[in-house]
């Protein structure tokens, strides 16, 4: 597990560690700098000149001590020094002193000068504003990041102490302008800002230094995470005498008239995923096509104009976890079935689609949602079920989804380019996964991914992050088989089977 921290979160852990533990703040400015250095060795050649950009708090500090060490080992370094100097911190003070001792070259301008940058630099090191940077950058700065932006445009590398100039830690928003880094280094762990987009394009290579952080007690029920390869060893195992009924049997509501392909998906889905039996629940007129197209699921019919629900009854009585809502309608019958499913039955349920237009349509419904739900909203859906704009849930997607589950007590699995879920585990933010799953059929394939999980008796929250995990997993292994741009959801459940296989 990979945990990441906001800004206020960092400076917690920085104050903790320096004025609780003792920990000279020199003393981790050193370790950082020496990672910094180290890549910035492997980004340029011996004889290359480097530029390092330092402001006038500790991340300038950083750089500056950088622009030591790469001197010491015989790199071309100059340093440009931006900011208001009366502002520098007493860490900065130290680092200056040093440098202009050892004669390395400094330009300096007060804020209200226009910064330059010449030509023939290899390397630009973006030293300018650390993680606690929370306004947006003023007009004299925003020229800077373009000029450094001209630069890496024309060959310049340019690699970022900490996180990109400009780029927010908390939710990876631009302040005003950012700098785009080839690559960059941070300290302790990665930040929020650095794995959401649109902050992630800035980033470039990332790289995660250890410098020695501890952590305050309880700070990390209170960090987000992301997975690593070893959380994945915690998928369910197959008992070696298991049955149909062991591995979980999954109903799924899914399919309107023209719409039998997303109740194919994701019932496929499902039992790529483990599931023992399926049972697709769907219009009649779907019925002989999806008995041809997936002869492995059983499929169950009904009328539209009048649904049984003591027949529902009986499939629930069968059922151990229920999906509702992939490409299944917001006709009256949907709402029908909808409706009586979300006020009789407490069964593990995943909500997805055409099942959160109807919750949207019908304030009433959300007031059924509970612990036992998963909801997998994308953006759009989101927007209609909170009232929110697309604006606003894309800028604090978090706060979306927390305010979400606050107020309903649903697991919320909010879809998009990284998706966030919200448990009682805490948030999780996907790391897995591309472009090329941005196709008509994804969301189907996860909501029967997450229907077979809970089949095979994992908890809500755990099978919501584990299928997103999984899902974007199989959505990489597609586009290594087929790009991005070919991809379509039916290859994301090809590769289902060897993401499994491997990590099972």
């Amino acid at each position: 597990m990979r945990y990441l921290t906001d800004g206020s979160q960092m400076k917690a852990i920085d104050s903790y560690n320096i004025e609780e533990l003792g920990i000279p703040s020199l003393a981790l400015m050193e370790r950082a700098a020496y990672a910094v250095s180290a890549e910035a060795e492997q980004m340029s050649s011996q004889n290359g000149s480097v530029l390092v950009i330092c402001g006038m708090g500790n991340n300038g500090a950083d750089g500056l001590a950088v622009a030591r060490m790469l001197k010491l080992h015989g790199r071309k370094v100059k340093v440009l020094l931006c900011g208001v100097e009366s502002h520098s911190t007493k860490e900065h003070s130290v680092q200056r002193a040093i440098i202009e001792k050892l004669g390395i070259p400094i330009v300096t301008a007060d804020s209200g000068q226009e910064y330059s940058i010449e030509n023939g630099f290899e390397l630009i090191i973006d030293a300018l504003f650390g993680v606690g940077l929370s306004r947006p950058l003023n007009e004299t700065f925003i020229e800077l990041v373009d000029a450094i932006e001209r630069a890496r445009i024309s060959g310049t590398k340019v690699l970022a102490v900490d996180i990109p100039s400009g780029v927010s830690a908390s939710d990876g928003q631009i302040l005003g302008a950012a700098v785009k880094a080839d690559a960059t280094v941070t300290f302790g762990f990665e930040k929020l800002g650095m794995l959401l987009y649109p902050g992630a394009f800035y980033c470039g290579k990332k790289k995660v230094a250890d410098i020695g952080f501890s952590l305050p007690g309880g700070m990390e029920s209170r960090m987000a995470y992301t997975f690593g390869p070893e959380d994945l060893r915690r998928l369910p195992k197959r008992p070696a005498d298991g049955n149909k009924g062991t591995f979980g049997k999954v109903l799924l509501a899914a399919g309107s008239k023209s719409m039998s392909g997303a109740a194919y998906m994701s019932a496929l889905a499902s039992y790529r995923s483990g599931a023992g039996l399926v049972q697709i629940y769907t219009v009649n007129e779907n019925v002989p096509v999806l008995k041809t197209m997936l002869p492995e699921a059983i499929v169950t019919g009904f009328d539209r104009e009048h649904p049984d629900m003591e027949e529902l009854e009986e499939l629930c009585r069968w059922a151990d976890v229920l999906v509702a809502g992939p490409g299944f309608s917001t006709e009256s019958y949907a709402e029908q079935i909808l409706h009586w499913l979300l006020k009789n039955k407490t069964l593990p349920k995943v909500l997805d689609a055409d099942a959160l237009n109807l919750i949207s349509r019908r304030s009433e419904l959300a007031g059924y949602l509970d612990g036992s739900a998963v909801i997998t909203p994308h953006i759009g859906e989101m927007s209609r079920l909170t009232g929110k704009t697309v604006g606003e849930i894309k800028r604090a997607p978090i706060a979306a989804a927390l305010e979400f589950r606050e107020q309903y007590g649903a697991v919320c699995v909010l879809k998009d380019a990284r998706t966030a879920v919200v448990s009682e585990n805490g948030v999780y933010i996907n790391s897995s996964g591309n472009s090329g799953m941005a196709t008509g059929g994804s969301g189907d394939v996860l909501s029967g991914i997450l229907g077979g999980l809970l089949a095979a008796g994992m908890n809500a929250g755990d099978a919501a992050e584990m299928g997103v995990c999984l899902h974007g997993l199989a959505g990489d292994a597609a586009a290594e088989r087929c790009g991005t741009h070919a991809m379509m959801a039916t290859d994301i459940i090809s590769c289902l089977g060897a993401v499994f296989k491997e990590w099972t």
